[in-house]
This record gives C-alpha cells, sequence and structure tokens, in this order.
C-alpha cells in the first residue's frame, strides 16, 4: 500500500512550523519545469520518501527520475492518483519502468517507443497491483487512489532511472512515491501550491509554470523516424501578392492534415504542418493552401515541416521532413 496515506500537508507557513510532526513524511515536490531525458528529477537521497507531483502532458510525455543505488539496495517505488472522485470507474494510472545496468535486456513490450534507454542498459515494469485503496487525508482533506508498493533491489553500484508515461496516451495527474524514511522537509513552493494537482489538466493549457508552451509542444530533438519507403514529403509553393503578401501552398503526399486529431497518438503519415520564418515558428497549418498577409521586410527563408497529432516532427535519419522557399528570390522575382 502506497505510504501516501501517512503525507499530511500544512496550507500556511505557520502551519508548517508549527505541526511539523505532522508534515514529516514524505517531502513534497512538484513539476514546474517539464521533466525529460536530459532533465530528469535528480532525487536526492532514495532512501528519504519524497512525493513527487507530476504531468503527464502532452499525451506522449514521459518524465524520468533519476536516482544513485547501491548494490543489493532496496529502494520503494510507488504511486498514488490525486482524485475526489471515488465513484469515477476510470482510474489515471501511468506506468513506471526502472532503467539502469545489471537489469533484463529483453526489453518488456509495454516501453514506449520514444523512450530513451542508454546503450547497455536493460529495463523492468514496476509493478503496481490490479486494485488501488481509497483514501482521505484528513489535515489536508483531500483524497488519492494508492497503488502497491514496490520494492527495488539495485543489481549493481549504478545510477538509475526511473521513466514515467501513460500507456494509451492520455493526460493527467499523478504523484509519484520514492523512498521510505521520514525526513522533515520538501519544497515550500511545492507545499503552497499542491491543491493544483486535485484539477484536471486541459487540453492547451500549460501545466508547467516554468516550462514555455512552444518548447514543450514543438521540441525539435523529439522526433519520430520513419523509413525511406513510403515516408511522408512536402513541398512549399508561394505566390507573392500585390499587397505585400503570399498565398502559400503546401504540397504532401504519403501524407493527410488531420486537424480533428491534435493532441492524440501519432499515426504514420497524418498530423499537421508548422510555418517558420527564419527559424521563428509563426503558424500551425491544416490544410494545402495559407495566406500570409505580412512578413518582415528582411526576412529571408519559409520553411514548412511536418508534424504528427502529438506534435512529434517526422524525420528522416534524425532530419525533419521539410522544405523551404528563398523569400528574397521570390521578392526579385515579383519585381522584375
Amino acid at each position: 500500500m502506497s505510504r501516501i496515506s501517512s503525507f499530511t500537508w500544512p496550507l500556511i507557513s505557520v502551519v508548517l512550523l508549527t505541526c511539523a510532526s505532522l508534515v514529516s513524511a514524505h517531502q513534497p515536490v512538484c513539476e514546474f519545469a517539464d521533466l525529460t531525458a536530459d532533465a530528469p528529477w535528480q532525487v536526492p537521497d532514495p532512501t528519504i520518501s519524497y512525493a513527487y507531483f507530476g504531468n503527464v502532458y502532452p499525451a506522449q510525455d514521459i518524465d524520468y527520475f533519476s536516482f544513485e543505488a547501491a548494490a543489493g539496495q532496496s529502494i520503494l517505488l510507488s504511486m498514488s492518483i490525486p482524485s475526489n472522485d471515488r465513484d469515477d470507474p476510470n482510474i489515471y494510472l501511468p506506468r513506471l519502468a526502472v532503467l539502469g545496468p545489471g537489469l533484463p535486456r529483453e526489453l518488456p513490450a509495454e516501453l514506449p517507443t520514444t523512450l530513451l534507454l542508454p546503450e547497455g542498459h536493460g529495463a523492468l515494469l514496476v509493478p503496481l497491483g490490479d486494485t488501488p485503496t481509497w483514501f482521505y487525508e484528513p489535515f489536508g482533506r483531500v483524497h488519492f487512489w494508492n497503488w502497491d508498493d514496490y520494492y527495488f533491489q539495485a543489481p549493481q553500484d549504478a545510477s538509475y532511472t526511473v521513466a514515467l508515461w501513460h500507456a494509451d496516451s492520455e493526460i493527467g495527474r499523478y504523484t509519484f512515491v520514492i523512498g521510505e524514511r521520514e525526513v522533515f522537509g520538501g519544497d515550500m513552493e511545492c507545499l503552497m501550491t499542491f491543491a493544483a494537482w486535485w484539477t484536471p489538466i486541459l487540453e492547451g493549457s500549460n501545466p508547467y509554470r516554468d516550462t514555455p508552451m512552444d518548447m514543450l509542444m514543438h521540441d525539435p530533438s523529439q522526433v519520430i523516424n520513419v523509413a525511406l519507403e513510403g515516408a511522408p514529403t512536402v513541398e512549399l509553393n508561394a505566390f507573392p501578392l500585390p499587397d505585400g503578401g503570399f498565398n502559400l501552398q503546401v504540397l504532401t503526399s504519403h501524407f493527410t492534415f488531420t486537424p480533428q486529431n491534435i493532441d492524440k497518438a501519432p499515426i504514420l503519415g497524418e498530423g499537421h504542418a508548422h510555418l517558420y520564418v527564419d527559424g521563428v515558428k509563426i503558424a500551425r497549418l491544416y490544410g494545402e493552401w495559407h495566406h500570409l498577409p505580412t512578413l518582415p521586410p528582411d526576412s529571408k527563408i519559409l520553411t514548412v515541416s511536418l508534424y504528427a497529432n502529438n506534435h512529434q516532427a517526422f524525420a528522416l535519419d534524425g532530419e525533419i521532413i521539410s522544405a523551404s522557399v528563398s523569400l528574397e528570390r521570390l521578392r526579385a522575382g515579383a519585381s522584375q
């Protein structure tokens, strides 16, 4: 059973100071900036009990947590879901996997294809049980669904990573618990804002205070590499207008614009396009034609790139599938 049941919450700093004995279970930490493989949460000490309040957003999000462990060390891992609806039959539950050296090299089929696994590392899924328990935390007056505790046995002295995602690419909130030694502390900013985790995440609404939406949704390093045969292609044509604007034509093959599926799971050959001026994104495109009323007079290059429903770019050998036109040439041609 998850130890979130012993966690209590101060509502103001005075309560925090006067009720130290009540908050000496999990140290709360909040995901103010999106966790990635390049920027995981570095667990200070996996023997100390931390409750990490996080978000799976956008739909294909994978959060990463890194910790150091000694051979034979037992580390508590668990999951609790903030929820105030006991009668909701659809309990939100992300998946957990531990990645690291000395773990099984035959990877579980459930791992997401976009998960980043260092060479030579194995992986194992964390069993969370089949049935959660409903818990009311009286001091904070909040509710959790608590899943089973799991004790990870480190096979060797090494750095390990926990990856967290949702198998059906559903956005939502979670509380990841690591460690069991109760030590007073936690992030004060998290303590004062934790109530947000009992409200749903809305599509298109950025749940991260410190990660801009554009970076969150359009990270060019997050790509879907496709095989050359049947790969989407794109061609960009720009037609200058007398008023200084342009009509843009985006011609594609093996690709369908699907605005109705935005933020859903990626499907090869469908999605939308991004329009860039000198490398700066200015629009999202959902069809063949787009009117561009104005451009900076010194702009040089128009570029269009193909993206999947979940905002990952389609790529060949790591190069995003795109097409460009020279605005300088277009202007020179129009003036003749």
